[in-house]
């Protein structure tokens, strides 16, 4: 194995594009060389429409374009593309993806559900100790997985289509919602968990991706968003559906105005924190561990083990 192997992973989600920059060094651990994260909006109108629209196509291409060069500097042998649930959904999938390859000269693997939790679940305990046993919980803009295993090897994992972008197309045309639409899209988010799994009690939590992070750092008090001082925080089921109840009462502006939510998830944390509050309900979990990792350092530890 060539200790100065390095892999660049891109992670194409409905909401976020993200890439991570690894090499193994001579001991066999991980060297992180970058981390980047932004919102693309890949999903926006895929779960009305089923396909993802043309203005879309032209936002993600800059952005693999803009990935690629930063990962070239880094010394980047390979560059490796992953899709999600709405690459997963839409009509135009190939298109989309030949288009990306045009553009970049990176192809897009589309991954299934059940790849996307198992693979999540590899990559959330990277740089924090978590117990033998323990579930991940990952609420992405599209879908919702859930994966259970002890010793790092997975032992059961679901996905399911419920997602903060999904929620928010389809409940939320405003900021507040309504009571009504509250009460809908609560009731959706039930009718998705309940399609998961039943995982043995007591097992440790662990909350990844966007939504699980950002009500982190609202419950941290953090003046900025943090990643390094959130991974691994302890975040109680009360402070998560206190924090619920109180971002389901602002307008979108007032939302944007809080220091640790990116003005880009502003539009849909209100959906994310409703479905991870209610996960929480339906789990009968009095806590949940942040990750700021997740699937991309899941994708890279393969990746390397590969190489």
């Amino acid at each position: 194995m060539n200790p100065a192997h390095t892999q660049a992973i891109i992670d194409l989600g409905t909401n976020t594009i993200l890439m991570v920059v690894g090499r193994l060094q001579a001991d066999g651990k991980t060297e992180i060389l970058a981390d980047l994260h932004a919102i693309a909006r890949l999903g926006k109108g895929v779960d009305a429409k089923g396909h993802i629209l043309p203005e879309t196509l032209e936002r993600v291409g800059e952005f693999f374009q803009d990935y690629k060069k930063r990962a070239l500097s880094l010394g980047a042998d390979q560059i490796s593309a992953f899709g999600t649930s709405a690459l997963r959904d839409a009509a135009n999938r190939e298109d989309f993806i030949a288009s990306i390859k045009r553009l970049s000269g990176i192809e897009v693997f589309t991954l299934s559900g059940r790849e996307e939790a198992r693979l999540t679940f590899a990559g959330a305990g990277f740089g924090i100790e978590l117990p033998k046993c323990y579930c991940v919980l990952d609420i992405g803009g599209g879908s919702t997985e859930l994966a259970y295993g002890s010793h790092g090897h997975v032992q059961q994992l679901a996905s399911v289509d419920l997602g903060a972008l999904r929620i928010t197309e389809r409940h939320f045309d405003r900021l507040p919602p309504s009571s009504a639409q509250l009460e809908a899209a609560r009731a959706t988010i039930r009718e998705q968990l309940g399609k998961l799994f039943t995982y043995p009690a007591g097992v440790a939590l662990v909350g990844v991706a966007g939504t699980a992070t950002t009500i982190g750092a609202l419950a941290s008090g953090v003046e900025d968003f943090n990643a390094a001082s959130l991974n691994g925080h302890i975040l109680p089921q009360s402070k998560v559906a206190e924090i619920t109840a109180y971002l389901a009462t602002l307008e979108l502006e007032r939302i944007r105005a809080i220091r640790q939510i990116h003005p880009q998830r502003a539009d849909i944390i209100t959906a994310g924190a409703l479905i991870l509050s209610t996960a929480l309900d339906l789990f009968q979990c009095s806590e949940l561990i942040v990750s700021t990792r997740g699937i991309r350092y899941g994708l890279l530890a393969r990746a390397l083990k590969r190489s």
